[in-house]
């Protein structure tokens, strides 16, 4: 068996990169009884003439392996306890006392020892880039010293991850086999083509697309990113090919897929050799070529490793009889239906390819060109013709929309963002269409202005007004206090300064008709307070932690209720997203609304709608679900999400893995 350090991979190609020559030193030590034999240099010499052979093929001679010297034997000292338990680092440190430095900068030392039982691993064991700066690989014993463990080794200490594979089955019962499952066995080593694999075949084959591109040899053009979206065609050749598209990679979450197509010709010359009865009775090439999907687990700690997925599982543990690659006319599906590949067609010039992703068709998106465009879409999708009344705030600053959410969810009429000088054309034609009864501005003249204002009175007969103050805080306080009558049951208090906790909070307050007030990180403004005062709330709700709103505000707070303070707050914007739905919604949603935490505008116009339809707003990253809104989508199991916002603010990789968390 062969291992390598679990942070190997992280340490790896760095600065000095794969490619180019690796030049190896093999020093023999011994450190009890005496001196072994010599070993057999001319051996060594082929060994790493064959890992160089290697390596120059798989990477079209992009890298190569040469040797810097056979040492002979020498002794080290290592302490009982050292050597009983073959202490790798005490090995390493010894022999570098020993062994000279190899000039050039991709360098290995391979050390070679007797057999020793005492050693965890049977054969090899590489440790990574050192802080030496060069590559350390343990061979234990004399017949170690083989060609594959060396360029193993040489593999693993520039970065390239264990290449394994998994069996799965659809129960904990392990009734039926299947690629991929929540039910699944981890087999190390157990890619039967790659060289990092632990070469069950006794062959080995070219090294995987995945690998090939973390070393450098595949460009992107080679390897590109295939980004979720509508469904498309993709033709790549086999990777033995030396030219063109090799493969592509998919990275919903923290999966990373990627797909390459193999065929018996080079150093996978040998797939074809045997045969094998898949369960469905049809006799495959074992293991065969095909299109192979392999997968990375980006928040390991090993994230370079791979995993092939077997399309024909049998379920049985045994590393040959079978064939993991897709044929023409085959299929797959991922288990959270975020990816789905099709192989069209397959010849010995490549491979054509669909790939969709059907979880995106279960999300939908609200968006437009620009933010005033996604705001009258989302309008549009909400609210028919004759709305009692249409609110119009900013769409360059927050304060005023964060205020006026909840009215506006109250009142189930939409906020509608303009800019402060001009009423762009969206809005005009969405305001024509709504026909409102009347027209609320939120904000003074500085964020809308009375250009905009004065041609506001033409989309309603019952006139335009304006709720605002001398600053945020004074608005606030007056957006509440045209609203709001005294002894409502809950204000919630969000920072004046920032946005991101009030975008998950207004539509909590929508939702319980109750109003959002702004403060500021360190003091309750006099309008604040003055507005407390008059609302003598019967508790009231901090939202954001004390980096955003100080302890000393949340103790100010509790003179203005008899029903105490409460908080709800993560460790970040995401967290704080979470832990407010976590509060205030219960398992079975009929809809969740889904916004960036790092742009207001799309969250502005979709929480009232939020607050109207008793739904929250999460605060996702552009391309990521963070873990703790995972975890609460998890808890929730809405039957619907909707996006706000285009790809540029919450991709459509992110789309699709909130496709997963639907029925």
């Amino acid at each position: 068996m062969q291992y390598a350090d679990p942070a190997a991979s992280a340490r790896g190609v760095g600065e000095r990169g794969a490619l180019g020559e690796h030049r190896v030193l093999v020093q023999p030590v011994y450190w009890t009884g005496s001196e072994p034999g010599a070993l057999d240099t001319t051996a060594v010499a082929e060994a790493i003439g064959s890992a160089n052979t290697y390596y120059r093929t798989s990477t079209n001679s992009a890298m190569s392996v040469t040797l810097a010297q056979t040492r002979p034997w020498e002794q080290i000292t290592l302490t009982a306890e050292e050597a009983a338990s073959c202490d790798t680092e005490a090995i390493e440190r010894e022999t570098r006392k020993v062994a000279p430095d190899t000039p050039g900068v991709r360098k290995h030392l391979d050390i070679v020892f007797p057999e020793t039982s005492a050693c965890k691993f049977g054969a090899l064991f590489s440790r990574g880039l050192t802080e030496a700066g060069d590559g350390v690989a343990f061979l234990n014993g004399q017949q170690q010293v083989a060609w594959n463990l060396i360029a193993y080794g040489i593999g693993s200490n520039s970065g390239l991850g264990m290449a394994n594979s998994i069996s799965c089955w659809t129960d904990a019962a392990h009734t039926t086999p299947v690629p991929l499952s929540d039910y699944c066995k981890a087999e190390p080593g157990g890619d039967p083509w790659d060289l990092m694999g632990w070469w069950h075949y006794g062959k080995v084959g070219k090294i995987s697309a995945a690998n090939l591109r973390r070393m450098g040899v595949l460009s992107d053009a080679d390897f590109p990113e295939v980004t979720p979206g509508s469904g498309q065609y993709t033709f790549i050749r086999p990777l033995s090919a030396y030219r063109g598209q090799r493969g592509f990679a998919i990275t919903v979450g923290d999966t990373r897929y990627t797909v390459e197509y193999r065929t018996p010709t080079d150093l996978d010359s040998w797939i074809d050799d045997a045969t094998w009865t898949d369960p469905t009775g049809v006799v495959r090439t074992d293991p065969g070529g095909g299109v192979i999907v392999r997968m990375q687990d980006l928040a390991s700690e090993t994230p370079a490793d791979t995993t092939v997925l077997d399309f024909h599982p049998d379920g049985k543990d045994v590393p040959t009889d079978r064939h993991p690659g897709l044929e023409p006319g085959e299929k797959w599906t991922s288990p959270d239906e975020v990816v789905r590949l099709e192989v069209v067609s397959a010849t010995a010039k490549g491979a054509s390819i669909k790939v969709d992703f059907p979880s995106l068709e279960k999300v939908e998106r609200w968006s437009g060109a620009d933010r005033y465009a996604a705001s009258a879409a989302m309008s549009a999708k909400s609210f028919d013709p004759g709305v009692a009344v249409a609110y119009i705030a900013s769409g360059e600053v927050y304060p005023d929309a964060l205020s006026g959410a909840p009215v506006a969810g109250k009142d189930r009429g939409p906020v509608l963002l303009v800019e402060d000088d001009r009423l762009p054309g969206g809005i005009q034609a969405e305001l024509r269409r709504l026909t409102p009864g009347r027209i609320v501005i939120l904000g003074g003249p500085a964020t809308v202005g009375t250009a905009v204002a004065d041609k506001l009175e033409d989309y309603t007969s019952g006139g335009v007004s304006r709720l605002f103050g001398d600053d945020r805080f004074a608005t606030s306080a007056a957006i509440s206090r045209d609203a709001f009558d005294p002894g409502v049951p809950t204000v919630y208090i969000a920072s004046g300064r920032i946005y991101t906790d009030a975008l998950s909070g207004a539509p909590v307050a929508g939702k319980t008709a109750t109003p959002v007030l702004l403060v500021d990180t360190d003091a309750i403004p006099a309008s604040i307070a003055a507005e407390l005062t008059r609302l003598k709330p019967g508790r009231i709700i901090v939202m954001g932690g004390t980096s955003t709103i100080t302890a000393k505000v949340e103790t100010e707070l509790r003179r203005y209720t008899s029903g105490g303070v409460l908080r709800y707050s993560g460790a970040d914007r995401f967290d704080t997203s979470a832990a407010i739905a976590h509060e205030n919604y219960n398992p079975g949603l009929a809809v969740v609304y889904v916004a960036s935490g790092r742009v207001f505008p799309d969250a502005l116009s979709g929480a009232p709608i939020a607050g109207m339809t008793r739904g929250p707003v999460l605060l996702v990253d552009t391309d990521a679900v963070p873990p703790a809104i995972d975890v609460e989508l998890e808890r929730l199991k809405p039957r619907r999400i909707v996006v706000l916002g285009g790809p540029a603010t919450v991709s459509e990789r992110v789309r699709a893995v909130l496709g997963s968390y639907l029925p």
